[in-house]
């Protein structure tokens, strides 16, 4: 039993022992050994021995503990220690929406003051805008004379300084009666060319464009009367087939008649407007009559042919 109890003890007490103590253990383990066979107080006293063998006054160091570092040093060499670092998921701030930026109020544009025009300045863009309107023929329909030929002919063949007027009036007065047959059959000549060419003009417009033409040209007969002597240049009415020509006056049919009457030859047109216009005066109310029928026999053909 006490044998048991040594060995019981020392095995308790080995892990306790420091490396450099093993042969003493090992002298220990074969006296436990020999220990069975010897009697009861010899093991006793053993024990006592061996009890007093450990007394030091350092602290028991554990044997096993060089061991147990050297294997976990390897352990740790052999294997690769692997930290798991947890990444806290760094949450994006949300930007508050940067507020838009007032737009500046645009700025209402300054309207200049409309400027004042005179009457006269007011006059003048009245009569721009009819002439835009009246439009402009490039040749005149009207027949031309033998003087006028003449006097176009003089002033091509002169290059350089030409005669005056009064020395070409003088000269027309001069001409054979040959040449003057000549100038009097370029006119007719070129009466025609002109009458085709007028003709061709007025049908590049529309019978409406024609009509306000005719409109604007008698505004502007009327507004430049105090200013233009005689008739202005393209204000003369333009004369369209395509349009109702205008009902003919009771007056206007006896002038003509009295007009192609043989008793006014060699009489200057203004006296002899005056003379015709004394003998229409002086018509009674049957003798008028005649005229009249035909002023309203003209007034229906112009209503017919108007709203065809």
């Amino acid at each position: 039993m006490l044998a048991r109890g040594a060995v019981c003890r020392l095995a308790a007490e080995v892990p306790k022992q420091a490396a450099h103590d093993l042969p003493k253990l090992a002298t220990l383990v074969r006296t436990a050994r020999n220990g069975f066979s010897l009697p009861i107080r010899t093991l006793a006293h053993v024990s006592q021995l061996q009890t007093r063998s450990y007394a030091t006054t350092k602290a028991a160091k554990d044997p096993a503990a060089p061991v147990k570092k050297a294997v976990k040093a390897k352990a740790a060499a052999g294997k690769k220690v692997t930290k798991t670092t947890t990444t806290k998921k760094v949450v994006a701030k949300k930007r508050k929406p940067k507020k838009a930026a007032k737009k500046a109020a645009p700025k209402k544009p300054v309207k200049k003051p409309k400027k004042v025009l005179t009457d006269e300045e007011k006059l003048k863009a009245q009569i721009t805008q009819l002439r835009k309107t009246a439009l402009k023929e490039p040749v005149t329909r009207h027949r031309l004379s033998a003087f006028q030929v003449y006097v176009a002919e003089n002033a091509k063949g002169h290059k350089g300084s030409r005669p005056s007027f009064t020395e070409i009036v003088k000269a027309f007065k001069d001409i054979t009666p040959a040449e003057r047959e000549k100038f009097n059959h370029l006119a007719a000549e070129r009466t025609e060319a002109n009458i085709a060419e007028y003709d061709a003009w007025v049908k590049t417009h529309t019978v409406d464009e024609i009509r306000l033409a005719n409109n604007a040209r008698h505004l502007l007969r009327r507004k430049l009367a105090s200013k233009i002597k005689g008739t202005p240049a393209h204000t003369k009415t333009i004369e369209d087939d395509r349009q109702a020509k205008r009902p003919i006056s009771a007056w206007n049919f006896f002038f003509a008649e009295r007009q192609a009457s043989p008793d006014f030859q060699g009489i200057a047109v203004p006296e002899r407007a005056k003379l015709i216009s004394a003998e229409w005066k002086a018509l009674s109310a049957g003798e008028k009559q005649r005229f009249q029928d035909q002023q309203e026999a003209d007034q229906q053909r112009y209503t017919r042919e108007k709203s065809v």
